[in-house]
């Protein structure tokens, strides 16, 4: 009697312990297919990368809320301050490489917020989201950005913002 030996793809190798039936839905799954799938979704990946933080500072939840979603598709640690209050208590304990800065808020004008982290922290960079069509030039910002923005040129002015800033506020 000869023995065979027969030599299988490992891609196509799989064992029968690993091959499992949803009783709920009645589909059949390979534990392979998804280990495979994972080790190439991880093995695609590029080093993690320090995510950057930043406060948004907005009234309008739907705004603020939008505003998060692209910040954290971008890679960024968000916090959210509705008021300028809020946004005061946040500077004061956190550390933020980009603020996304409203100037309408119930509370106060936005620009307080933005004088004071002028004289608190001067190389952090805000960039001014207003719906006002007044002159911002005066106000030390990094950006001046009109709503409703272009997804796209507030995301570049994002990476700008902090590629300008120094190491040390970065932290």
């Amino acid at each position: 009697m000869a023995l065979a030996i027969i030599e299988v793809e490992p891609k196509k190798a799989m064992h029968l312990a690993s091959y499992s039936l949803n009783s709920e839905t009645g589909q059949s799954s390979s534990a392979y297919g998804e280990t495979q799938k994972l080790a190439e979704r991880t093995h695609n990946r590029t080093e993690p990368q320090t995510a950057h933080s930043a406060l948004i500072v907005e009234d309008d939840p739907d705004i603020a809320l939008a505003l998060q979603d692209l910040l954290e598709f971008e890679g960024f640690e968000v916090d959210y301050a509705s008021t300028c209050r809020q946004a005061f208590a946040s500077i004061t304990q956190n550390t933020y490489d980009v603020v996304l800065l409203d100037l309408g808020l119930p509370d106060g004008d936005g620009s307080s917020i933005l004088n004071n982290l002028h004289v608190s922290h001067p190389s952090l960079p805000v960039i001014i989201l207003s719906a006002s069509n007044r002159d911002l030039s005066p106000l030390p910002a990094f950006a001046h950005v009109t709503k409703p923005w272009v997804r796209k040129e507030l995301c570049n002015l994002l990476h700008q913002a902090l590629e300008s800033t120094p190491a040390a506020v970065t932290q």
